[in-house]
C-alpha cells in the first residue's frame, strides 16, 4: 500500500493505517534526528515527530510526499530541542560551580593494561563527537548511508537530491572525518 493510500485511511479515521507509516519510516526518522541530536534524545524526539505529524496530518497537501514532509517535521523538532536545550544550558551555567578536575577527565585503566573495551568506547566517542562536528548537509547523509543502511539512491528519493549530490556529500564527508580522526590521533 502507498503511502498517499496510508494517509487517505488514516484521514477516513482508520488509525491502525499510521500504525504502518510508523513501522515504515522509523528507521529514516531516528537516523534523521540521530544526525542532529544527543543519542539520549533520540527516542524522544523521533516520538514527538510522529505524534506532530499525526496531530498535523490534515495539513499534508500531497500525500505522496509524506517522507519528505516528515522529515520536514522531524527537522522542526530538532530545532526546537536546540532552542530549548540551548536556553537550558545557559540557566544552569549561570551559578553553576565548576566540575571536579576529575570529572572531565576521561577515565583510564590502569598504566600498563590497557583495557579494550575502554579503548573501543573512547573510539566510539572520538568519532560521533566527529560525526557531530561535520556540517549538517554530510553529518545527515553519512547517517542515512551507514545507520539506517540505505543506498545512495535511496539518500537521493528521500532528499529530494540528485545521485551525484549524494555521492560527492558522501565523499566530501568522509574525508572531513578522515582528516578529523586523524587530527585527534595525532602523529603515529
Amino acid at each position: 500500500m502507498t503511502d498517499a493510500a496510508l494517509v487517505a485511511e488514516v484521514l477516513e479515521g482508520e488509525t491502525e493505517a499510521f500504525g504502518e507509516l510508523v513501522h515504515r519510516y522509523r528507521n529514516l526518522v531516528a537516523s534523521f534526528v540521530a544526525a542532529r541530536v544527543a543519542a539520549t534524545e533520540v527516542e524522544d524526539l523521533a516520538q514527538d515527530t510522529f505524534l506532530r505529524a499525526f496531530r498535523m496530518l490534515a495539513s499534508l497537501r500531497d500525500p505522496a510526499a509524506f517522507s519528505s514532509w516528515l522529515l520536514g517535521i522531524a527537522n522542526h523538532v530538532c530545532v526546537d530541542w536546540h532552542r530549548s536545550w540551548r536556553r537550558q544550558a545557559s540557566l544552569d551555567e549561570e551559578g553553576a560551580p565548576e566540575p571536579a578536575e576529575d570529572a572531565l577527565l576521561p577515565h583510564r585503566s590502569p598504566v600498563g593494561q590497557p583495557d579494550a573495551e575502554a579503548e573501543q568506547a573512547e573510539a566510539a566517542r572520538l568519532l560521533f563527537e566527529s560525526l557531530d562536528r561535520l556540517p549538517e548537509p554530510y553529518r545527515v547523509t553519512l547517517v542515512l548511508k551507514h545507520m539506517d543502511g540505505l543506498s545512495c539512491q535511496e539518500i537521493a528519493d528521500r532528499l529530494g537530491l540528485a545521485l551525484g549530490t549524494v555521492t560527492s556529500r558522501l565523499a566530501r564527508a568522509y574525508k572531513l572525518l578522515r582528516d578529523r580522526l586523524e587530527r585527534l590521533a595525532g602523529p603515529k
